[in-house]
């Protein structure tokens, strides 16, 4: 029986507030799968999304493994996968886009063929629909994804080691197409400077290490608005986390988990973003992690 190919790769947070498609952050949060070719497709789950992933051909990471080397390498006769994970399907929390990554490099090294990050990340983009959260899986750390031509250039920034992240993740699954339609197509000029500025200071904050600039970096009036409708306890927890002592806070992606950057307080911050959902009658789960220094590998 031909050997296993092994890989892990990290969730990530997409947006973090103003950077809609365009900042995101791999997260100490992992998928891990163990893979090699087989006569048939059989999949193994264990952990988070088990009841809520398809077990087939339809299942992402063999999508991943498959479609994007069709026309220019041989076809996989199945996979069979055993996928460990502990990223939470559905909440905003890059597990499509981990999927994604993991069945990319997987397909390529079941075929022999080695795969530059960037053309990794350019073969699974289509399967994304955008670069964000696939960046952050593929490269770690803070990621500037830079739409191009239908596709995506990537700047990697080093994430403060003192900065880590609490997660409030929501029981239920988020709508994430409903929550893509709240965002506006055509934003108002003066929105849209503010977000501008807010995204240069994200880089700025992060650059510099300086965590006094993230309640403001991370404020945002393009998305956020108007995915409200989806999650009623979005802006209470963000005030919540803020009042704890939490240097900045925001929706994670399309929701409706909400993350909140910490250099302190992590528990009293978690504490006060549950609170906070419970008042709307959400029940939630809190996460406390750091950022992932590296991509999928």
């Amino acid at each position: 029986m031909a050997r296993a190919i092994r890989l892990r790769v990290p969730a990530s947070s997409a947006n973090l507030g103003p950077g809609f498609d365009v900042l995101a952050l791999a997260l100490d949060l992992q998928l891990w799968v163990s893979g090699r070719e087989a006569a048939q497709t059989e999949i193994r789950w264990l952990g988070e999304g088990a009841r809520e992933v398809p077990l087939d051909g339809t299942n992402l990471i063999v999508r991943a493994a498959e479609e994007p080397f069709r026309g220019w390498a041989r076809p996989l006769e199945g996979l069979e996968l055993t996928v460990g994970s502990k990223v939470p399907i559905g909440r905003g929390l890059g597990s499509s886009a981990a999927a994604i990554a993991a069945g990319v490099l997987l397909g390529a090294r079941l075929r022999g063929l080695r795969l530059t990050t960037q053309r990794a990340l350019e073969l699974g983009f289509p399967l994304e629909g955008h670069g964000d959260n696939l960046a952050a899986a593929l490269h770690g750390g803070f990621c500037v994804a830079v739409p191009d031509q239908g596709g995506v250039r990537v700047h990697r920034l080093t994430w403060p080691a003192a900065w880590r992240c609490v997660i409030l993740v929501p029981d239920a699954v988020s709508p994430t197409e409903q929550a893509r339609r709240l965002v506006p197509e055509q934003p108002a000029r003066a929105d849209a400077i503010f977000n501008m500025a807010r995204v240069a200071e994200w880089v700025i904050a992060c650059s510099r290490r300086n965590g006094r600039l993230l309640a403001s970096a991370m404020q945002d009036r393009l998305h956020q608005p108007g995915r409200r409708q989806a999650y009623p306890y979005l802006d209470d927890v963000i005030a919540a986390a803020l009042a704890a002592g939490a240097l900045g806070a925001a929706l994670s992606g399309a929701g409706g988990s909400v993350l909140a950057v910490v250099d302190r307080k992590a528990v009293s911050v978690g504490r006060a973003m549950a609170e906070a959902a419970r008042q709307h009658k959400t029940g939630a789960r809190i996460l406390r992690m750091g950022a992932a220094p590296r991509g999928a590998g």
